[in-house]
């Protein structure tokens, strides 16, 4: 990282893909990805369940790697290879090319149900890539699922149930 700044992707923006399956990043991921020690350099990634594209700079993914090849994290050996082979057959290198762009391939696009519109979204210390109605969607059930959760907790503070611990409220703005 450059001066040891972290990396944190946040926002999002609307773009296109060009006839050649080439994403122009937006400028602020591309001055994010400045940070990093390899700021062309990044790691695409896709796993069962996913509906989008991970995109990783190389210092996240040296820390997912370091984290997700420790076989204690597991149940099971076999757990722990299944996961790697799922997760490590679906990585690729990307290079962000002098227009700012990178190349989507078509087996990434295709995993994801990507055409031509996307949606690229920070989050954390990686971004994703989105097709815009599977963001929707996506968003849709994370907010039914949020909206549930904060309504029990509202319902168990009513109650007067002093069984929620401090601290492990929702958080609400």
């Amino acid at each position: 990282m450059v001066q040891g700044a972290p990396i944190d992707f946040f926002g999002e923006a609307n773009h296109s893909l060009d006839d050649k399956g080439r994403l122009t990043l937006p400028v602020p991921v591309r001055d994010n990805l400045r940070k990093s020690s390899r700021p062309d350099q990044m790691w695409l990634g896709w796993m069962p369940g996913d509906a989008c594209v991970n995109v990783y700079p190389v210092e996240t993914m040296e820390e997912l790697e370091a984290e997700w090849s420790d076989p204690s994290r597991f149940q099971s050996t076999g757990q722990h290879m299944d996961f790697l082979r799922l997760w490590k057959s679906r990585l690729e290198i990307v290079t962000l090319d002098k227009a700012g762009r990178i190349l989507l391939p078509a087996s990434k696009r295709e995993l994801a149900g990507i055409k031509k519109d996307v949606v690229v979204s920070g989050n954390g210390s990686k971004f994703e890539i989105w097709d815009p109605e599977a963001l929707n969607a996506k968003r849709a059930k994370a907010e039914e699922r949020y909206l549930a959760a904060r309504a029990a907790e509202d319902a168990q503070a009513a109650s007067g149930d002093a069984a929620s611990a401090p601290g492990t409220r929702l958080p609400r703005c």
